[in-house]
C-alpha cells in the first residue's frame, strides 16, 4: 500500500511475515548493501569540491557523485 511519502513499504509486510513463520530476525536481502550515512556522502562531496579549489561545479553533481561512488553504483 502506497505511504504519503510514495514508497509501497514491501519490506516491512516481508519482514513481518518472516517473523510470523517462525525467523527469529529478519534476514536482509543478500544483494543490498547499507546506504552510506548523510556525513559520508557531504565529506566526499566536499572533497570533489575542494579538489576543484573550490571552484564552478555543482554541490549536487557532487553529491550524487559521492553517493554512486561509496554505493558501489558507478
Amino acid at each position: 500500500m502506497p505511504h504519503s511519502c510514495g514508497h509501497t513499504h514491501a519490506h516491512r509486510i516481508r519482514r513481518d511475515l518472516e517473523l510470523m513463520n517462525g525467523s527469529e530476525e529478519p534476514q536482509p536481502a543478500p544483494d543490498r548493501q547499507p546506504a552510506p550515512a548523510h556525513r559520508e556522502i557531504a565529506e566526499l562531496a566536499y572533497s570533489y569540491w575542494e579538489a576543484r579549489g573550490g571552484l564552478g561545479g555543482s554541490a549536487l553533481e557532487d553529491w550524487f557523485r559521492a553517493e554512486r561512488e561509496l554505493t558501489g553504483k558507478h
